[in-house]
């Protein structure tokens, strides 16, 4: 068991008693303590692509500020566009990047195998994650109108053939893959135990609270920690301190960026509500930060 699982498993019993004890706990609660955590641990995990795109690349910075901005600007575009198709890409290209910073360091033997397995991972996870939750999904986006629009893509039967489908599918590569020598029956084990924590989590607590505990634990958490030790061998000399210092100026640009544009949607400057808003300025951030960590992976 790495730290991050363990951590995770701390979590969830803590959260499991508090859950026990206080059975009331409100959406807007839980939005609350969800939103905190993903800014101060969402936020930073993608701070400094820049920095990492440079350590590994001799673009100039124009050509890369121009990219990454481009293609925030393209999927805004795409959200004015065809907000029901961006919603379903965000939810791949979120798969295949969570899949890709859990199993990145797998070494296999036919290459082109990984994005097909980054991709099954990640979809297991998120079908998993709205599959124990299609009830709840459905009254969130039904209060909003502006956000009905993605109760198509929560169809109970689809998903619940989905679900199996990919979980077995999963599964089914991870023991090829060791069978062919990709990884040991320890690094199995684990994968398999966290893959049970995931289920455990996603079936006993909300929406809010199950994504919240992966993506700041299994996922930020994690990408920092990678982030990190990077930079380290880089440079002996660099310290927790050091990186601390890194994440600060984006991170705060970001989240201060976030707080005026809800406050705008809130006085209703800006006429979409604030649950589609948060979905469109995460996954616009998702976008060019997923192709930066994409090159990352590869080139260390």
């Amino acid at each position: 068991m790495n730290v991050f699982t363990f951590i995770f498993v701390v979590c969830l019993y803590a959260l499991y008693h508090v859950f026990e004890a206080y059975t009331d706990i409100s959406v807007e609660q839980q939005l609350a303590v969800a939103s905190l955590l993903i800014l101060a641990f969402g936020i930073p995990h993608g701070a400094i692509d820049h920095v990492l795109f440079f350590k590994k690349n001799t673009t100039s910075q124009l050509k890369f500020y121009g990219a990454y901005l481009g293609l925030i600007l393209l999927f805004l575009v795409g959200w004015l566009v065809e907000p029901l198709w961006s919603f379903v890409f965000f939810l791949v290209l979120s798969a295949f990047h969570f899949g890709e910073s859990q199993l990145n360091d797998l070494k296999l033997k036919r290459s082109f195998l990984r994005p097909v397995l980054f991709l099954t991972w990640g979809l297991t996870l998120l079908l998993t994650l709205i599959y124990y939750n299609t009830a709840e999904l459905i009254g969130h986006t039904g209060f909003f109108k502006d956000t009905a629009v993605f109760q198509a893509v929560y169809q109970y039967e689809f998903l619940s053939e989905a679900f199996i489908a990919l979980n077995a599918l999963t599964v089914g590569m991870l023991f090829v893959f060791i069978k062919r020598g990709s990884f040991d029956w320890n690094r199995l084990g684990g994968e398999l135990f966290l893959l049970a924590l995931i289920h455990l989590t996603f079936f006993l607590f909300p929406f809010i609270i199950g994504f919240t505990m992966y993506f700041v634990v299994l996922h930020s958490l994690r990408v920092m920690s990678q982030e990190f030790q990077f930079l380290k061998k880089e440079e002996d000399a660099f310290s927790f301190r050091d990186f601390l210092r890194l994440l600060m100026p984006y991170s705060l640009l970001s989240v201060f960026f976030t707080l005026v544009t809800f406050w705008l949607s809130w006085i209703d400057f800006i006429p979409v509500s604030i649950p589609l808003l948060a979905l469109i300025i995460i996954s616009t951030i998702t976008l060019p930060h997923a192709v930066v960590m994409h090159l990352f992976y590869k080139q260390s």
